[in-house]
Parts: C-alpha cells; sequence; structure tokens
C-alpha cells in the first residue's frame, strides 16, 4: 500500500511541475518575453498560424512568433489542458489567449524539455 500511495504521488507531482512548467511558457508567449523560453526551444521549431505552416530555425522563429503575438496582441492567457503525448519524453498544452484582434487556442509540443512546436488557431 506504501509503495501504490508513493506513486500515486510521485504521478500527481510530474504532472503539477509539467503544468507549471508550460503555464510559464505561455505567460512568457502572452507578455512576448520571449527571452525567458529561448534556452528551451529546439534548434528547429514547427511553427502555425492558423493555415500557414513553416519549420523555423529557431532565430527566424523567434521573430515570427514575435510577429505573432503583435498580430494577436494577448491582454490573457489561461492553461486549459496538459497531457503526455507518445510516452514520457514528449509533452503538449493548450492554452486560450485572448487578444484585441481575437481569441486564439494556442498549442504547445515539447519532447525532451525542448518546446519543437507552437501552434495558433483561431476560436
Amino acid at each position: 500500500m506504501k509503495k501504490f500511495s508513493f506513486i500515486i504521488l510521485s504521478l500527481m507531482f510530474s504532472m503539477v511541475s509539467f503544468g507549471q512548467d508550460f503555464q510559464a511558457i505561455i505567460s512568457s508567449i502572452e507578455k512576448s518575453d520571449i527571452s525567458k523560453i529561448e534556452a528551451q526551444l529546439d534548434d528547429v521549431v514547427d511553427y502555425c498560424f492558423n493555415d500557414d505552416q513553416d519549420l523555423l530555425d529557431k532565430p527566424e522563429f523567434i521573430t515570427t512568433l514575435k510577429s505573432a503575438i503583435a498580430k494577436i496582441n494577448p491582454s490573457s492567457s489561461e492553461l486549459v489542458h496538459v497531457a503526455d503525448s507518445k510516452g514520457a519524453s514528449s509533452k503538449y498544452a493548450v492554452a486560450k489567449l485572448k487578444g484585441s484582434s481575437g481569441n486564439y487556442r494556442m498549442f504547445v509540443y515539447v519532447e525532451e524539455g525542448k518546446i519543437v512546436e507552437v501552434r495558433f488557431n483561431v476560436e
């Protein structure tokens, strides 16, 4: 029973810590403070804004992301969902961004601790 309780507590702690990591990522994007997540970016990031999708190297992704944030002009963000994807090394989060140009759903995918994909879809 002790072993089972320890496993459950460990799983709950890891889920909370991933949520906190994603909350920091979402908040940094909302505030256009990309310097806080720059070290977490993979060398190439899959970027999607509605129907426009491209693989961008890190410097180009940062410029493009800042442009998208300026277009959205977010006033608030809300982390909606955090989960594993394809095993323990991949995680993703879904967030809502409310901005002056509309409301967007944002997806952030992380593999082995690096942000590999960011998507924005208008709601």
